[in-house]
């Protein structure tokens, strides 16, 4: 089972320096292990190399943006279940909606407010456990459990059920 004692490790995905800075050393300093990736290609490679327990992704980056970096990260069953948030200057309407569409669990406008930051990744990770956990003891009894939308297409399984299919 996933330890829920330590704090987790957080990746933040943003092309601009001084935010990355300070993310940086606030998230360190509440005990979390903290990547930085510089836009959504490096996000994704890093992903893939070391699972991170949330992302913390800016939607406008250069090589590949934070909502293309996000779906690309929900096509892969063995990350689609990490948190992403969603940091960005963009607030119209049709912007949130997209980052939610793309995968998003969270978006947050900046300039960010760093109290509802930390409250919001506490929330996302203490999600994204219980939702792990459950997992792990559904592919620990062998169980053949899976999701589907309405069209048929599934949309969460168990370890047992990827490996089948």
């Amino acid at each position: 089972m996933i330890d829920n004692k330590k704090k987790g490790v957080v990746l933040i995905a943003d092309d601009s320096l001084d935010s990355l800075g300070m993310l940086n050393e606030v998230l360190a300093n509440e005990g979390y292990t903290v990547l930085v990736a510089l836009d959504g290609l490096q996000a994704l490679s890093i992903a893939d190399l070391m699972t991170p327990d949330i992302i913390l992704m800016d939607a406008i980056m250069p090589n590949m943006d934070g909502f293309e970096a996000c779906l690309a990260l929900k096509q892969n069953s063995e990350l689609a279940d990490i948190p992403v948030v969603f940091m960005t200057g963009l607030s119209e309407s049709e912007d949130v909606i997209k980052g939610l569409e793309a995968g998003g669990v969270d978006y947050i406008n900046k300039p960010i407010k760093l109290d509802e930051l930390l409250a919001r990744v506490k929330v996302h990770l203490n999600n994204s456990r219980m939702t792990r956990n459950a997992r792990v003891a559904l592919d620990e009894v062998g169980q053949l459990t899976f999701a589907c939308d309405l069209n048929g297409v599934i949309t969460w399984s168990t370890k047992h059920v990827r490996q089948l299919l």
